[in-house]
């Protein structure tokens, strides 16, 4: 079982896998309608068990804590468990939530909806063909100590150190669309100085959003202009009967880190 003293900060982290992938709704309003994906070899499908809605990419917080806890434990050297523990007081000063009933309320909300949730996805292919699982295999809440048991290959690739770090301010972005954007474009463009780019048809394909193509694009037009996503600068180039691209960089002013990640190839 990984637990962390409480007076350790730790640092966000999430999975690669999970920042490139639709594998979450970016709607507020319950989602019933699965998501079914194929890009390239990528082949998913993403839906609630019965009539409940899919897991939302605020719910993906709580994943962040736990993969968070177990990076680091890694980093101290403690040998890696999916189960996970922690208060869930500890999770929501995490996710910088507040601590009012509705927060807990919605924390145990949140947790349902991650266990109710059923992925299958080549992403995890073994022998047998695609991998299904749900984000949270059992979750349990005593006395405001939170008991959570992760998908055993979670905690392998936490292990295998596929994760990157995420800036805090992450959290309080409220829209489910930029923060989508963001674990995209810290997955793809990370620290490097030149950035990276997508044209919008991809994007709008690889987000496998339910908005149609006109919608989306005014939605990125609203975020290059609000210019809103920590630690990044976002330029739309659309040359006249051209298809539009959205270029991302690090912004050197505001990016948390001074070191320069990797090349990190596109998928």
């Amino acid at each position: 079982m990984i637990s962390l003293p409480v007076s350790r900060p730790i640092t966000p982290c999430l999975l690669i896998d999970l920042m490139s992938w639709p594998f979450f709704s970016l709607s507020k309003s319950p989602r019933h309608v699965p998501v079914s994906f194929r890009m390239g070899h990528v082949i998913m499908h993403v839906a609630g068990r019965d009539d409940t809605p899919m897991a939302t990419i605020w719910d993906a917080d709580i994943l962040i804590w736990a993969v968070s806890t177990l990076v680091a434990a890694r980093r101290r050297g403690q040998p890696l468990s999916p189960h996970v523990r922690g208060s869930m007081r500890d999770v929501l000063r995490f996710l910088d939530r507040g601590e009012t009933s509705a927060r807990y309320a919605r924390l145990r909300a949140g947790l349902e909806r991650l266990a109710d949730t059923r992925v299958t996805t080549s992403l995890r292919q073994t022998r047998e063909g695609a991998l299904g699982f749900s984000w949270i295999v059992a979750w349990q809440e005593r006395r405001g100590e939170l008991d959570l048991i992760l998908p055993q290959w979670l905690c392998d690739a936490v292990g295998r150190r596929a994760v990157l770090d995420l800036d805090p301010r992450y959290f309080a972005l409220t829209g489910g669309f930029e923060r989508w954007l963001y674990l995209l474009v810290r997955r793809h463009a990370g620290r490097q100085k030149e950035g990276w780019a997508f044209d919008l048809p991809h994007l709008h394909e690889k987000s496998a959003s339910r908005s149609p193509y006109p919608r989306f694009v005014f939605e990125i037009r609203r975020l290059v202009t609000a210019d809103s996503l920590p630690g990044y600068r976002l330029r739309l180039e659309a040359p006249s009967g051209d298809v539009p691209v959205l270029h991302f960089m690090p912004a050197s002013e505001t990016y948390p880190h001074g070191i320069v990640d990797n090349h990190v190839e596109d998928s």
